[in-house]
């Protein structure tokens, strides 16, 4: 690199992934996080931490660049003067919605938009990540990491002292080295089975582009117990219990023998629990076809789901979807693999994901103490549809984002209540 350029860093398979989904408009490829506090924030201290995060993600201060060969992230300059606004309002719900559904531009930067929404009596966080450069899991540990920086700055004053995740461990690749070469060829000879669908797997959504939003469900504490111990009772996980409420609901508006569900997994499960990777994308996919259940019983919903879900457990095959996407984009002008990726990563229409559980002591902010915390995914466009589950001290927050009309609105926010509905009182 010449004295006086940018610092540059590659753009990794899924980084391209997230971006071309973004192009073709099935979702608008930004994380989007919420922390509720009991008090304020040290805005100075914020900036600090935010300022002291780029170590490990240096991305955030970047711009995406491609051409039609390559692609790439260029430093362009931004602090995070440019990544902070301080936000005073009498109506903190409608300022954090107007805070969501912001859109930082990838080709500009800088890639990450922290709104702190203020009021009389506390601050709240409305976070906006590119999704292009990290995923649910990742966006969460990033939380965890710039709470540790602020606590940090508060009680000691230097942030350096912080361990970081190396900033290069950032590809799919990292996941492929750390398995056999009896796995990798079990990954390479698999084919992902692709489910055919048609408008009848499409809810009644119109959708508006122009209209994004947002739309939380909080299910009391109470519950979490409830529904573990109705689930063990089948030898079934929360999880499986989130997506048999999710069929039923969705088995009164689909016409279909089965619905097809989009099912991100971790990938992070595949490394050794001594490795740190880097933020990034190690999300994979599993695509399931459950039986429709229509008037019947949400036990029976659960009998089905743990069936496939049993079925899915152990096995290597979400894997190999990333490993076609990097043979085309180590292989292929990146004009090319644009054009190969839809062929490759074909997600289903409708789609859920447990984000999992949020750590309310890792997301305390000095003596800021969080009261309620939530992570969603991107903004999906119709026909498109997912519902993102966090949980925070047993609370679960189910998020829709969605860009459609009030219509839609009203319908989605129908269709989580009655979601909720089915699970065990």
């Amino acid at each position: 690199m010449m004295p006086g350029t940018n610092r540059i860093y590659p753009a990794e398979t899924a980084d391209i992934k997230h971006f071309v989904s973004g192009i073709n408009q099935r979702n608008d490829h930004y994380l989007h996080a919420i922390i509720e506090f009991d008090g304020f924030l040290n805005i100075a201290s914020l900036k600090k931490a935010l300022r002291s995060t780029f170590r490990a993600l240096p991305m955030l201060t970047c711009r995406f660049v491609r051409s039609a060969e390559k692609a790439w992230w260029e430093e362009a300059g931004w602090t995070e003067d440019a990544m902070i606004d301080l936000i005073q309002t009498d109506n903190k719900e409608q300022t954090i919605q107007q805070q969501l559904i912001c859109k930082p531009n990838e080709l500009k930067g800088p890639q990450i938009h922290i709104g702190v929404v203020r009021t009389g009596e506390n601050d709240s966080l409305a976070i906006v990540l590119n999704h292009m450069i990290c995923d649910g899991g990742g966006i969460r540990d990033y939380l965890y990491l710039l709470a540790t920086c602020y606590t940090t700055i508060e009680q000691q004053g230097d942030p350096s002292v912080i361990k970081m995740p190396l900033a290069d461990h950032r590809s799919f690749q990292q996941v492929f080295e750390h398995l056999s070469a009896e796995q990798l060829k079990t990954i390479q000879e698999t084919t992902v089975c692709h489910y055919p669908q048609t408008e009848k797997d499409h809810l009644p959504l119109q959708g508006d582009p122009s209209h994004p939003f947002v739309i939380r469900h909080r299910l009391a504490a109470e519950r979490f117990d409830t529904i573990k111990k109705h689930a063990k009772q089948f030898n079934a996980t929360i999880n499986d219990a989130l997506f048999a409420a999710y069929i039923c609901a969705m088995a009164d508006y689909l016409p279909v023998e089965k619905i097809i569900l989009d099912c991100p997994v971790n990938a992070r499960a595949y490394l050794p629990t001594d490795y740190q990777p880097g933020f990034c994308n190690l999300t994979s996919n599993i695509i399931c076809a459950i039986p429709t259940h229509h008037g019947e019983c949400y036990e029976e919903a659960l009998t089905s789901v743990k069936k496939v879900m049993d079925e899915q457990k152990g096995s290597l095959s979400p894997l190999s979807v990333y490993w076609d996407l990097d043979q085309a984009y180590m292989t292929l002008p990146l004009n090319d693999a644009i054009k190969e990726f839809p062929k490759i990563y074909r997600i289903p229409i409708n789609g859920m994901t447990n984000i999992g559980i949020l750590d309310a002591e890792k997301l305390r902010f000095g003596s800021a103490t969080p009261v309620n915390a939530s992570i969603s995914g991107s903004i999906k466009y119709a026909p498109y549809f997912q519902i993102a589950v966090t949980t925070f001290q047993k609370s679960m927050t189910f998020s829709t984002n969605f860009h459609g009309t009030e219509n839609d609105f009203q319908f989605l926010d129908h269709l989580v209540t009655k979601m909720i509905g089915y699970f065990p009182e």
